[in-house]
């Protein structure tokens, strides 16, 4: 072939095979980023659609029934440690909530045992100590209290639960429960219970108590809560039934109107069973309309409720609860009942019947004081009060019109054992010029029978633990009650109650 035509083709040649290379080299490139784009385009679907069912799980968790201890206790609790309080203004107990879950901080400095911060109480972290279910020693006199609702102190019900429901949406229904059982035996007097046949011996396990509680809130500024109880005997009845009006973030004032128990005294001085010996002058659950102030360490309220005289009768108390150094801590209490027979309270009520002066009126003042310290490792709780009538009767049936009253002195000492929570306790209590006034025997739950004469003293002998969970307390108590009438009562209990 000719060169001169062998050279033009050979170019020809050379230069459609570098155009194919680079189209090919064009092509693989664009290929190479396109893969790049669907892989990121499918990486930001699979992240859209982890968002999506994120948001699926939060919506279906946001419209299941919420339970007020899920709310409220810290699931992860430091069981040896009493907790203070960190707000320091006195609505923002409400609104002082951590990344632990807690109502208020749970994780300040620790200082003797003890934590410290602005003096307020809250022994949601501590070893529970409770007679018939509700916190009893320094707890009682708090209202800031973490702890779940069937053991919040029924004179401070509603002063504890508005300082936590900010911890729900401003619209939000949330459940709580308790359910206490009693395996008891008992020897003593025969004839002892009045308007019931309880023999002199006897044993029995009872389901005493289970409640159901129901909490809403409706709105910013308005909280109502009832609960419903029976026992194995089916006796359902209606326990608190009020409504709350205020909110802790605006204003430490706030109203309540409807049943509740009236707000004027600790009454210390009880096991996990048996009452406080004062608790024969105590009030019930009335319906009333409070005025009430909360602050981190003060409770203070007035009410007017109404009776069966269809007269408006009034009552007041007044609460303190402090740290006063890193290791010490103080609780004090005082109130006054108007009507203490118009105001549930059936030791009087009955008194009044069996005299025939169902519309005489006769008033309650009581005082009771704590003292909590931090010693091996456990907290070494001291109480003490007094309570008498305001007016005075033929208490005794000797045709003298006298004060009746009574007073205890009682000791606790708790602690984490053995990896549980665990305390002791020991009390003592006495009246004087109550011989003729009716009072609750410990014995048969059941029949909650009242003696025929007072208790003139009262021994009690106590331990109780944390079992499974904090939740789960079961408390072993023996007691003691001698009668004006010299007779007696030996009662052994075994105390099991489950919050829920």
């Amino acid at each position: 072939m000719n060169s001169k035509i062998t050279a033009p083709i050979i170019i020809c040649i050379v230069i459609l095979l570098s155009y194919s290379t680079a189209f090919s080299n064009t092509n693989g490139q664009e290929l190479s980023l396109n893969e790049e784009a669907i892989i990121e385009l499918q990486q930001q679907i699979r992240k859209l659609q982890d968002d999506i069912s994120d948001i699926e799980e939060n919506t279906l968790n946001s419209n299941r029934l919420t339970t007020y201890d899920s709310k409220i206790t810290d699931p992860n609790p430091n069981d040896i440690s009493l907790i203070f309080g960190n707000s320091t203004n006195a609505y923002e107990i409400s609104t002082s909530i951590n990344t632990n879950n807690s109502i208020i901080d749970l994780r300040n400095t620790l200082a003797g045992g003890i934590f410290t911060h602005d003096g307020a109480i809250n022994v949601g972290n501590a070893p529970a100590i409770t007679t018939r279910g509700q916190v009893t020693f320094l707890g009682a006199y708090s209202g800031n209290n973490s702890i779940p609702i069937g053991m919040i102190s029924g004179s401070l019900f509603s002063s504890t639960v508005i300082g936590q429901r900010n911890k729900f949406d401003d619209y939000a229904i949330f459940l709580g429960g308790k359910i206490e059982v009693d395996a008891q035996v008992w020897s003593g007097s025969e004839g002892i219970s009045n308007g019931y046949n309880l023999n002199a011996n006897g044993q029995n396990i009872s389901l005493t108590s289970s409640t159901l509680y129901f909490l809403a809130n409706v709105g910013h500024y308005v909280t109502a809560q009832f609960d419903i109880s029976t026992s194995e005997l089916n006796n359902f009845g209606l326990g608190n039934a009020f409504v709350i009006f205020g909110n802790l973030d605006t204003s430490p004032l706030f109203v309540t109107a409807g049943r509740s128990k009236l707000s004027v005294g600790a009454f210390g001085g009880g096991g996990p069973w048996t009452g406080g010996i004062t608790g024969f002058l105590a009030p019930g659950r009335t319906t009333n309309i409070s005025l009430n102030y909360k602050d981190d360490i003060l409770n203070a309220n007035i009410a007017v409720f109404g009776s069966d005289d269809n007269h408006l009768n009034f009552s007041t108390g007044l609460f303190y609860a402090e740290s006063w150094t890193e290791a010490l801590a103080v609780g004090f209490n005082t109130g006054y009942v108007f009507n203490i027979a118009g105001a549930g309270n059936a030791s009087f009520s009955k008194f009044l019947e069996n005299q025939n002066s169902s519309s005489d009126n006769i008033g309650s003042f009581n005082i009771n004081g704590n003292l909590t310290y931090t010693i091996g490792g456990g907290f070494l709780n001291l109480g003490t009060g007094w309570a008498s009538t305001t007016n005075r009767k033929d208490f005794n049936g000797s045709n003298q019109n006298v004060l009746a009253g009574g007073w205890y002195a009682a000791a606790n000492y708790s602690l984490q054992l053995g990896g549980r929570n665990t305390n002791f306790g020991v009390s003592y209590g006495q009246t004087y010029n109550s011989a003729n006034i009716p009072m609750s025997l410990p014995a048969s739950p059941l029949l909650f029978g009242q003696s025929p004469s007072g208790i003139k003293n009262q021994l009690i002998l106590s331990t109780q633990r944390a079992y499974f969970d904090n939740n789960v307390l079961i408390g072993p108590e023996y007691s003691y009650q001698k009668l004006y009438n010299n007779k007696y009562m030996n009662t052994f209990t075994i105390d099991i109650a489950v919050y829920m």
